[in-house]
């Protein structure tokens, strides 16, 4: 039989496969409501390390009793462990997938590449390739099965063709969203959370900014960003056609009545209901959030997909939805010094949504977290100490437009000192002058700040999974020494320059790094990169997404490469397969981050003879990686990362413009392979600093995006000049 043959026969077999029908669930109440509606499997996560932290989740022992009450029900028990893994979650990762096993569940789902490390010692689990591992194209899901997963969860961004050609894939079996929240950014490739103010969305703590109003040019421009939600209840029989396996419902931050309704209509849907009644109820979900429905990514529309954050609205299909912007609670914005935007108006300065609960009789027996504010030339140092963890970030001096609004840091304290955040009063306190005043929004941004300092201290303390993990797990796990390449400190001179193909000729010929990474390349465009060799050492990234359509230009550059013996470098698991396959040299990008010394192993047993440390670290993880990273790093010391990379449509006249919001984030849309990227105004910087505990084989400056690349090579900041940091000088959430 023939690869086509195989290939046919297995699509063949899916298709008549009976469909999975996949719920979430954020509490017990959910999960019940989902079995009770039908649900063939339940997808549910731990209160710590999964994508959607700001559910209920589930303590150890409520897990294992879901997972009891599941298989009780004939249903199946899936448990979320997809987000990016710090170097000191590894141990506590094993030990979630020991539980897993000893309480029977199905399957895990992941993101971190550690994990699949640890496949071959939990035979007993299903892993499924979760959608934050940016599942694209057939040559991604090649990858996941070659990898040892047994499904992959599908971007939600693929149309209906794309869909089939990854179902085809033999060995694996695929899931696809069919209802529920849309994200702007293809899942996995969104930084803008953790850019504004830490909240990484790939580890589970997106603030959704892309939901809020925007400016464009400093006219306000609605909520550009906020995407429709999904609804794909009448394409059930096309997903069928497509040989996927299971249809997954969004919404583990739903209530359960919600999940119950959502789970009861797609079963009517999958067992034959058909009729335009159906998309009434589909909408009816969706009433919520006013946001109108769409379907359009199935059939390749992409236009006319955002804008519709209104509360207030009616479902329409596919007409626009006017409305309010929804705005989540805001962190603090960035690092640097910035004028704080007029606040709204309040009757009180304080968020009557924040979880300050009111002290019981017993008040004296809650556990305590000391705080304290101290003024420093980049802005006001704040340190939260809980349960022996102490976290310290930096907020800045923000001018205050409306005294009366305002609120003091005295009055602040005096507000937490009046009731219990998240079970813990507050004990010490200091302040560089109580008399300072902080605008609504900071305060608010604030509670949230210490109510997740306290939620991590938890985990790491009395919520900490403590399970005996197998000889074999622990020998996986033992620490190991960094590697003798990685010899460049924080604050060494750079060794490499990334570029876009466009610029580098000019740049070239007055900068000369020793190696040079190249964007935007194709096939044809490598014998000019090849004339430069003599000066330079090429390396040939690839896109970190790329759809069906893309594959063949990617796989003509990468047997290129191979033939010309070019490093290249894979930004993405298809971009490994491909090159894997060609037999080229490769290095893993950005695009592959690594967080943890086990996912740089794995990466470097793949034949990835560098990594590339994650550029949301920030610098304590920084270093915990550095300590033990066995693999040769590279590490980003200066750039404009691609914050939200879509598949939306935007309108022409949008490109290039300056994208604000009202928390001092500035971004700029273009076009790239094909997407739209959006990066920032002002890059991040590192180049002034030093560190002797963080170091890599390489340091790099990102020059994509640069109006001049030049200059922003030659201009290495002072302390004065206040450089953005990213999360170096922050904690990572």
């Amino acid at each position: 039989m023939s690869d086509s043959d195989a290939i046919n026969a297995n699509l063949h077999d899916k298709k008549n496969q009976e469909l999975e029908l996949l719920a979430p669930a954020g509490e017990e109440a959910a999960l019940a409501a989902a079995l009770e509606a039908g649900a063939d499997a339940v997808y549910f996560g731990l209160k710590t390390l999964n994508a959607r932290q700001k559910a209920k989740n589930f303590t150890p022992e409520e897990f294992a009793r879901a997972v009891e009450t599941v298989h009780a029900r004939g249903a199946k028990a899936y448990l979320t462990l997809n987000t990016d893994l710090a170097q000191r979650e590894i141990g506590q990762a094993a030990r979630i997938l020991e539980l897993a096993r000893l309480c029977r569940a199905d399957a895990v789902l992941v993101r971190d590449p550690a994990l699949m490390a640890l496949r071959g010692e939990f035979p007993e689990l299903e892993f499924h390739f979760s959608t934050q591992t940016c599942m694209a194209n057939s040559a991604d899901v090649a990858a996941a099965a070659a990898l040892g997963a047994d499904r992959a969860v599908l971007a939600r961004e693929m149309t209906l063709h794309e869909i089939a050609a990854a179902s085809a894939v033999p060995n694996i079996a695929t899931e696809v969203f069919v209802q529920g929240a849309l994200c702007f950014s293809v899942s996995g490739r969104c930084l803008i959370s953790s850019w504004i103010g830490g909240h990484s969305g790939n580890r589970g703590s997106c603030t959704s900014p892309c939901r809020v109003p925007w400016s464009v040019n400093g006219d306000p421009a609605g909520t550009p960003l906020s995407m429709r939600d999904l609804a794909a209840i009448l394409r059930i029989d096309e997903l069928r056609k497509a040989g996927v396996t299971a249809l997954k419902i969004e919404g583990r931050l739903k209530k359960a009545e919600w999940v119950g309704r959502a789970v009861a209509l797609y079963r009517r849907a999958i067992a034959g209901e058909r009729g335009e009644h159906l998309l009434d109820e589909a909408a009816a979900l969706g009433d919520y959030t006013g946001r109108a429905m769409t379907g359009g990514y199935l059939d390749g529309r992409r236009d006319n997909l955002t804008g519709t954050a209104g509360r207030s609205s009616r479902f329409l299909v596919e007409e626009e939805v006017s409305g309010e912007g929804e705005a989540p609670a805001e962190p603090e914005s960035g690092n640097a010094t910035r004028r704080e935007p007029r606040p709204p108006d309040c009757t009180s300065p304080f968020d009557e949504s924040d979880d300050i609960e009111e002290f019981s009789a017993e008040s004296e027996t809650y556990p305590t977290y000391a705080l304290e504010f101290h003024r420093e030339p980049k802005g006001i140092l704040c340190r939260c100490t809980c349960e022996g963890r102490s976290e310290e970030w930096r907020m800045p001096q923000t001018v205050v437009h409306r005294p009366k609004k305002a609120v003091s840091i005295g009055a602040f304290f005096d507000r937490l000192a009046t009731g219990v955040l998240d079970g813990h009063r507050l004990g010490e306190r200091f302040a560089f002058a109580e008399d300072f005043l902080l605008v609504p929004r900071a305060v608010n941004g604030l509670i949230e700040r210490i109510a997740g300092v306290i939620r991590r201290a938890r985990k790491t303390s009395g919520e900490m999974i403590r399970i005996e993990l197998p000889p074999k797990v622990r020998d996986i796990l033992a620490a190991g020494e960094p590697h003798g390449a990685n010899r460049r400190a924080l604050g060494g001179k750079p060794d490499r320059a990334r570029i876009e193909f466009k610029q580098a000729a000019a740049f070239l010929k007055q900068v000369q790094p020793k190696e040079v990474i190249f964007e935007g390349l194709s096939a044809g465009m490598l014998p000019r990169v090849l004339g430069w060799r003599s000066r330079i050492a090429p390396i040939v990234a690839l896109p970190p997404i790329f759809f069906e359509e893309d594959l063949r230009d990617i796989e003509r550059l990468v047997e290129t490469c191979a033939k010309e013996r070019v490093t290249v470098e894979v930004n993405g698991w298809g971009g490994w397969y491909l090159a894997k396959r060609a037999g080229a040299a490769m290095e893993a990008g950005p695009g592959m981050p690594v967080l943890n010394s086990l996912a740089a192993r794995l990466l470097g047993g793949l034949g990835l003879k560098c990594v590339t440390l994650s550029p949301e670290a920030d610098r304590h993880r920084l270093e915990d990686l550095s300590a033990q990273c066995g693999v040769p790093c590279s590490l980003v010391v200066f750039g404009r990362p691609p914050l939200l990379s879509t598949r939306v449509k935007m309108p022409e006249d949008m490109l290039g413009k300056v994208f604000s919001d009202r928390r001092g984030a500035n971004l700029v849309p273009r076009r790239e392979r094909g997407l739209t990227v959006f990066r920032p105004v002002e890059p991040y910087d590192l180049r002034d600093l030093s560190n002797e505990k963080i170091r890599a084989a390489h340091l790099v400056v990102d020059l994509v995006g640069a109006q001049d690349p030049v200059g922003d090579w030659h201009a290495i900041p002072t302390a004065e000049d206040r450089p953005l940091r990213f999360n170096y000088e922050r904690t990572l959430a």
